[in-house]
């Protein structure tokens, strides 16, 4: 499937620890029904590069395959460079 907006949302601010201006990272949330290899799949985020949501460091706490088995993962973002955002699980066992 692909990245549905609707399921997105930012509920925090991180402080950045050096303190400067605009360098808070941002908390999110996504619900999908989509699952890990949806998500994991290149690309999948680069919708929210599109409105500047999220830059590196910024957290993404999903919630995946919801019309299944529902399950947790976190990610991180590694890197939003011309209009690709890429991440990286946090939470795999």
């Amino acid at each position: 499937m692909t990245f549905n907006i609707k399921g997105f949302r930012t509920v925090d601010y991180i402080p950045h620890p050096s303190g400067d201006a605009g360098s808070n990272m941002g908390k999110h949330v996504y619900a999908t029904e989509d699952d890990t290899a949806g998500i994991e799949t290149a690309g999948y985020f680069n919708a929210l590069s599109t409105y500047k949501w999220v830059k590196k460091g910024d957290q993404i706490d999903c919630t995946l395959n919801i019309d299944g088995t529902p399950m947790r993962r976190n990610y991180v973002v590694t890197s939003v460079t011309a209009g690709v955002v890429a991440i990286a699980a946090q939470n795999v066992a």
